[in-house]
């Protein structure tokens, strides 16, 4: 930036009584002080109009891999269900890295179904995606939204026509990437084609700079062409029989997970934001809980309901860093109590306390 004293400020603004003068030097200082002003006002004028460009314009593109909220690569994501766009509060969800529409199902022809998603919020969502500097990915699939899938990747043509289909997606709606939750692949032929339709995403995606997760049960895996395509692979660590999502259960899943040749970086650990009954398996939100029963923080169970709290979701929250993995995922943002009895707020406090280090 040019410097501009207080002197050449005044001789700028007074110049026709300089240049009415018959001193040539100091003809020569208004000149050269006209020309700092000059600079000075074009290099703000330049500086204005990228603000107002970025503002205006930033959410119409991807927020790559390197451009998060944090510095850290470490994720924190979480889900925003159908069933819950109309509610969405965006104070809820502060803290994370990613937030993923759930979600979009895969046609019989290999279209897209939005049907779920008619009255989905997307200038809001948006919205807050600039603000907070996080991306905002789409879930295709999910439990009992899976139906087409394996005849989708079976078909050359219906992949074909999968892919394109997303990527316009993507592009349409100003998404950062497309997170697949096929439930579930039946065998090694499955997994085969699903390997191919990720392989075909990945070339698609990477010109536009787009995000590609897949979540998935341990026990399903991934063939080698998926591992290599996708850039995370979200494990469901939850739902077990009995006590649904120890600290010991989350070990064992990143173990199998990785034991199946994904790489440290790309598993993203689930925890859940709700508990399971041990016998009968009905489900309450943590929030629930919370308004329910006020558990202690370090307490994970009352009566026959069984949760994370607050310290179990930090031992996982620790073992996922100290593994060096990709980052922890949430199901669900709706789930969660508010207020300082948040869970969502006890990862991103640990998260952050992390990186300061």
């Amino acid at each position: 930036m040019p410097k501009l004293t207080p002197m050449s400020l005044r001789l700028a603004f007074h110049s026709d009584r300089v240049l009415t003068t018959k001193n040539l030097s100091s003809r020569r200082v208004v000149l050269a002080s006209f020309m700092k002003l000059l600079g000075y006002m074009k290099q703000q004028l330049l500086h204005s109009a990228i603000l107002v460009f970025a503002i205006t314009f930033v959410g119409a593109y991807p927020v790559r891999a390197n451009e998060l909220r944090t510095p850290s690569t470490f994720r924190v994501v979480s889900y925003l269900p159908d069933y819950r766009l109309t509610a969405f509060d965006p104070n809820a969800a502060a803290g994370l890295t990613d937030l993923v529409v759930f979600s979009a199902e895969l046609a019989e022809d290999g279209s897209l179904d939005m049907a779920r998603l008619k009255n989905c919020p997307w200038p809001e969502l948006l919205r807050f995606k600039t603000q907070q500097r996080i991306r905002l990915l789409l879930t295709i699939g999910g439990w009992e939204r899976s139906r087409y899938f394996a005849s989708v990747v079976r078909s050359p043509e219906k992949r074909a026509r999968c892919v394109e289909a997303i990527v316009q997606l993507c592009l349409d709606k100003r998404l950062d990437g497309i997170d697949l939750d096929w439930e579930h692949p039946q065998g090694a032929t499955d997994n085969e084609f699903y390997g191919k339709l990720l392989g075909e995403l990945r070339q698609a995606f990477d010109p536009h700079g787009l995000v590609l997760s897949v979540t998935i049960a341990s026990w399903q895996g991934l063939p080698a062409e998926g591992i290599a395509a996708v850039d995370y692979v979200q494990v469901m660590a939850y739902d077990a029989d009995g006590k649904h999502s120890t600290f010991e259960y989350a070990k064992q899943e990143i173990s199998a997970i990785a034991n199946g040749g994904v790489p440290a970086q790309k598993i993203v650990l689930g925890l859940p934001f709700y508990g399971r009954d041990i016998k009968t398996r009905r489900a309450m939100t943590y929030g629930e809980i919370v308004a329910k029963f006020n558990p202690a923080p370090a307490e994970d169970q009352v009566g026959q309901m069984y949760f994370n709290g607050p310290d179990t979701i930090r031992r996982k929250v620790k073992l996922a860093i100290s593994s060096k993995l990709g980052g922890v995922m949430a199901w669900e943002l709706g789930q969660d109590a508010s207020g300082h009895e948040s869970l969502l707020k006890a990862i991103r406090d640990l998260v952050d306390s992390t990186q300061q280090k």
